[in-house]
């Protein structure tokens, strides 16, 4: 049998002779007994049974607690643990505790946040005493993501989204409009805008396989995608052209649907915030209009006209309807480049003026407004708290703004920083309510937990700027750059 002849004899010298021999140094050189497994995880002299640890090495008392399956959790009691262990430190606790082979690496929440440093200067910072029992919550940790795929566009990618289960839909400054299978395929692709396409975004699959898109072209189109959700490697139809959305007199940078796919919301170089009706009564609109004559589709709707004429050198298809904004949101002084309609009642929308806007979606009042130091270039609002917004922009942190805790506390948003340059993009995980994935101008993409205060994982692949990035189904993260590429990264449970 293998026996590491250091720990035997730092055992041997302090049963033997430390002990029995020089009691008067017992003082000095005091030992505090622990059982082995702590020896195995600290690296520390042991016996079969016991282990030393000196006793002037500050202690902290611990009780793991879990909400993972019986058999990852060890029992819940008071433990001593040294005070400058970190988390890998305490990951191999608990791996020792339940004897886990292969070892497992796991993530601990102390107090509402996630430990990235070791336990003494944590409590230090949160001002709790080390005598204190602390309840430490672990979990299993995120893997690093993984680059699976590479998808090649002709032009830089601007625009993601990855919501539908059978495909991720691109936008890019080409103009076109591109469809991809979850095995990075392309189904299709359309000359959507006659200039580069800004923000794509598709519909709750309760309205039928139907998309946004948004370009520089000052226009909003929606799509027919039957695509979206078809799991044929054959051949399959292109997205079709339903209406023309017309009313922004600059480029439009953003849109986002409400919660029930009926109407949207979009942000403009203009400065201006639109509403629009959409969905499935649009899209029937546009099938009566597309089949009843010319002179009589005027009568669909007073907000609704027969596009009669057409560019006939443009490659862009023209829907039977243009549709007109049903209201205007007007406060923001500069251009609008993020909008959010996380419930049926609440928009958000973010500016280059430096502000965020909460505006009441029924009443079309602005309810309440966060003013930065920098302008703003996308938001993104939690599904889990409508109150909570994510944005980011020119200076080079994203932020957190809670709306409704700052009326409490007069408090301001919470800064993360390690991006070094520009934030281009903030989306929210639709796995886990507290994860974030961001991109910028640094080339990079990140992977964060709201809890901690650093990211959880950087995303590596892209050569050039990063534009847009977007989660997909099957745990998948997307990001695309200035590069011509769409990255399609893999994170693991």
């Amino acid at each position: 049998m293998w026996v590491n002849a250091g720990r035997v004899s730092h055992w041997f010298f302090h049963e033997f002779f430390i002990k029995r021999y020089v009691p008067a140094l017992g003082g000095f050189y005091n030992a505090l007994i622990r059982y082995r497994p702590w020896a195995i995880a600290f690296g520390l002299p042991c016996s079969n049974k016991y282990i030393i640890m000196d006793v002037e090495e500050t202690q902290v008392s611990v009780r793991f607690v879990t909400k993972l399956p019986d058999q990852l959790k060890v029992p819940e009691e008071v433990l001593s643990v040294p005070a400058k262990l970190t988390r890998l430190g305490l990951s191999q606790v608990v791996n020792s505790l339940l004897s886990l082979d292969p070892a497992q690496p796991f993530d601990f929440l102390i107090l509402g946040e996630l430990l990235r440093q070791p336990l003494e200067k944590f409590l230090l910072a949160q001002s709790v005493s080390t005598e204190t029992v602390l309840q430490v919550e672990y979990f299993k940790a995120v893997i690093p993501p993984q680059l699976r795929k590479q998808l090649p566009h002709d032009d830089w990618v601007s625009a993601v989204d990855g919501s539908q289960k059978q495909s991720i839909l691109t936008g890019s400054y080409d103009g076109i409009l591109r469809l991809w299978n979850n095995g990075g395929k392309l189904i299709s692709s359309t000359q959507a805008h006659k200039q580069g396409i800004n923000a794509v975004s598709c519909l709750p699959s309760s309205q039928g396989a139907l998309a946004l898109s948004a370009g520089k072209d000052h226009s909003i189109r929606l799509w027919a995608a039957p695509a979206l959700n078809t799991t044929s490697s054959g051949a399959v139809q292109p997205p079709t052209c339903l209406a023309v959305y017309k009313g922004h007199t600059d480029s439009v940078e953003d849109v986002a649907a409400s919660p029930s796919g009926s109407a949207f919301c979009s942000g403009a170089w203009d400065g201006n915030v639109h509403i629009w009706q959409t969905g499935r009564e649009v899209a029937l609109a546009s099938e009566e209009a597309a089949l009843a004559p010319a002179t009589a589709s005027k009568a669909v709707s007073k907000k609704r006209k027969l596009e009669t004429t057409a560019d006939a050198s443009s490659a862009v298809a023209e829907g039977p309807l243009q549709e007109a904004a049903k209201a205007q949101l007007q406060g923001h002084s500069q251009c609008v480049s993020g909008v959010a309609w996380p419930d049926q009642d609440t928009i958000y929308s973010g500016s280059w003026d430096h502000s965020i806007r909460r505006w009441d979606a029924e009443t079309l009042i602005n309810t309440d407004i966060h003013n930065g130091n920098k302008a703003i270039y996308c938001i993104a609002a939690a599904a889990a708290a409508a109150s909570v917004v994510a944005f980011g922009g020119a200076d080079r942190a994203w932020r957190l703004w809670d709306s409704r805790q700052s009326k409490k506390d007069n408090t301001g948003s919470k800064a993360f920083n390690s991006h070094t340059d520009w934030i281009t993009s903030v989306a929210w995980s639709p796995h886990s309510e507290h994860q974030v994935l961001t991109s910028s101008h640094d080339k990079s993409a990140k992977l964060w937990d709201t809890r901690a205060a650093v990211p959880l994982h950087t995303l590596e692949g892209h050569t050039d700027k990063v534009l847009c990035a977007g989660w997909c189904q099957q745990r998948r993260a997307a990001t695309g750059g200035a590069d011509c590429k769409l990255m399609l990264y893999d994170l693991q449970d």
